[in-house]
């Protein structure tokens, strides 16, 4: 008589990365197949009911199932229930590690070689679709590789209400509509790369109100300033009020807009910045058009926390090569770890002791990893600090370290030659159950800073309190409707003598300043004359000027003849606006007959006649003294 083995069927559908689910007490691998067929049906309010149709099929005479566990990693769920054509089947549900094992006990043994059991799955989730703003989200963690399931087809169900897709990662199979619902299907193969990433709506706007406190304790006035959120590729800024008003707004290497305030001695100076942003998931624009070789080698050099010639950061990068390959193995390496958050200050650990602690990781680690390891493999790379919006902290947790009151995030971009700065979300990627932050990212991340040329500054907005007041809060981000109707308004202004010699050169002091509420992206500043040679560089590409900033250039024009008699006029054009002034040029030879040539020569003649009376006299004088 053949003797049976019990097995107790452990398969992980969805989970957490950097786990290993499969024991060899527990599952005899290839001895069973597994086909589903999933159905997620959202309904309007974002509660999501979960449907698995599973046929098992035993492959094998020696082995039987009469026990199924299932893992869902990230996501509780709740109503578990499931049945066979039998009738209900037991079920237990824990909650433990960021995962959820749900264990079903059949009513009746899988036995004998090709026997099969159909059965059915169902229970509801909160956290796969949520509401962020005007954006839909859904996010379905991705699936276990595992040899023993045979096909899978998950089917996601939304009502049109959710708007247009915005984005879906993957890119369905099929997409449906019928009945007021919009069906977009997945396969197996689809599912083993990446979670379920979507996106409904058409844009994210968010206000902001960030406050900033500058001190200056020193006995001489001092320059202080305030890093503002900057425009780049992926969001694009309003900004509506700053008070008191800079001295001047400009763009450091790294694109950070730096609002400059004079302090006098001994006082301190309270800010209030006021604004909107609109966010996008993916490159919109792109403000940097390429970068120097110059800017590539400062962009792989190695800075604190980035030690790209440590051995085993070069060892790595070496094997890598690719921003997905660092992408994908800084996610599976590293663990997000909980138990930092409760520390009274969270350090920052740098690349190399996050390789050496992989468990003992946040945000921070998984932004100086990826950055290290990027750099080392010649791949230009930087950090940015910001808001993340997140309804759910254990799937996206926020975790930078800046002093109480303010809870900021941390993540990483490359430079792509097609695409420009990338963003990318490893930390996120990791937590959320292996969701795809690398191709897409999302509409809730806002730029306060960007940081390549140093590893710590500038600081972001939340990092400018008073010492007194580190508890309370300085930034405050919210939803908003639209984006109001920004204003591009430069102003120009021309400055030069009103007559010129034709054989002198003419110096031209043009300014422009934005005094808009947003920033002039692209254009360039040029200078026109119909008679005058442009003798230095006849247009000036600005590629961002922001909003209350002002920038002084000198053009060098020179008339095409030494005898022009005429009039002309310079025209000063930069954005669709243009300055124009009057110039009167004038022949070389009118010196000859210029009054202030003619008085300045009557005084050189006067003056070389009583110096020859003068000497005469003198001389006169020793001769009969002699």
């Amino acid at each position: 008589m053949k003797i049976l083995t019990r097995v107790v069927l452990l398969i992980v559908l969805l989970f957490t990365i950097n786990y290993s689910p499969f024991t060899d007490n527990v599952f005899a691998q290839g001895e069973f197949e597994t086909d589903y067929k999933v159905f997620y049906l959202v309904d309007s309010f974002g509660k999501t009911d979960v449907r698995q149709e599973i046929v098992l099929k035993n492959k094998t005479a020696n082995y039987y199932a009469d026990k199924f566990e299932l893992k869902i990693g990230s996501t509780k769920v709740e109503n578990v229930k499931a049945q066979d054509n039998v009738g209900a089947l037991e079920t237990n549900v824990k909650f433990e590690d960021n995962q959820t094992l749900i264990s079903v006990k059949f009513n009746q043994k899988v036995i004998g070689l090709g026997k099969t059991l159909s059965w059915n799955l169902t229970y509801t989730s909160g956290e796969l679709a949520a509401k962020s703003g005007q954006i839909w989200e859904i996010s379905i963690p991705r699936l276990a590789k595992a040899a023993d399931i045979g096909s899978y087809q998950a089917t996601v169900s939304v009502p049109i209400s959710f708007g247009p897709v915005a984005f879906t990662t993957p890119t369905p199979k099929n997409i449906n509509k019928l009945s007021g619902r919009q069906e977009f299907t997945f396969d197996k193969d689809q599912l083993i790369q990446s979670g379920i990433s979507m996106s409904f709506g058409q844009k994210q706007v968010f206000s902001f109100k960030l406050n900033y406190y500058l001190e200056n304790n020193n006995l001489t006035g001092q320059f202080h300033n305030i890093a503002l959120p900057p425009d780049n590729n992926y969001q694009k800024i309003v900004l509506e009020k700053l008070d008191p008003k800079p001295v001047n707004m400009s763009v450091d290497a790294d694109g950070n807009f730096l609002a400059k305030y004079k302090l006098a001695p001994r006082t301190n100076l309270d800010i209030t910045a006021m604004g909107y942003v609109e966010v996008f998931s993916k490159p919109s624009r792109r403000i940097v058009k390429n970068l120097s070789i110059e800017e590539r080698d400062r962009y792989t050099q190695p800075q604190k926390y980035w030690e790209t010639n440590n051995t085993i950061i070069k060892d790595k990068a070496s094997s890598l090569k690719t921003p997905r390959a660092i992408y994908d193995f800084v996610v599976s390496t590293l663990t997000y770890s909980k138990e930092r958050l409760n520390q009274p200050k969270i350090e920052r650990l740098g690349a190399v002791k996050a390789l050496a602690s992989p468990k003992d990781a946040v945000c921070m680690e998984f932004t100086d990893l990826f950055i290290a390891l990027a750099r080392a493999a010649g791949i230009p790379a930087r950090e940015i600090e910001g808001y993340a919006y997140t309804q759910n902290e254990r799937l996206r947790p926020l975790s930078l370290t800046l002093p109480e009151g303010d809870v900021l995030h941390a993540w990483p971009e490359y430079w792509d030659d097609n695409l420009g700065w990338v963003q990318i979300d490893p930390t996120w990627g990791s937590t959320s159950g292996g969701l795809d932050y690398f191709n897409i990212l999302d509409f809730n991340h806002l730029t306060f800073v960007q940081r390549g040329e140093s590893s710590t500054f500038p600081y972001p907005a939340g990092a400018y309190k008073r010492k007194e007041n580190l508890g309370e809060k300085s930034v405050f981000v919210s939803f908003a409707q639209d984006l109001p109707t920004p204003t591009l308004t430069p102003s120009l202004t021309l400055s030069f003598p009103q007559k010129i010699i034709s054989a002198i050169p003419l110096k031209v002091e043009a300014t422009v300043a934005n005094v808009g509420s947003t920033s002039i992206i692209g254009q360039e500043l040029s200078l026109k004359s119909d008679k005058l040679e442009n003798k230095s560089t006849p247009k000036i590409e600005l590629a961002i000027l922001p909003p209350f900033a002002q920038e002084n250039f000198q053009f060098t024009l020179q008339a095409r003849g030494l005898f022009l008699n005429t009039q002309d006029t310079l025209v000063l054009s930069y954005a669709d606006t243009q300055v124009s002034k009057p110039v009167r040029i004038l022949p070389i030879y009118i010196i000859i007959f210029s009054k202030g040539l003619a008085i300045s020569a009557a005084v050189a003649v006067l003056i070389i006649v009583l110096g020859y009376f003068l000497f005469k006299k003198i001389k006169n004088k020793k001769l009969n003294f002699s």
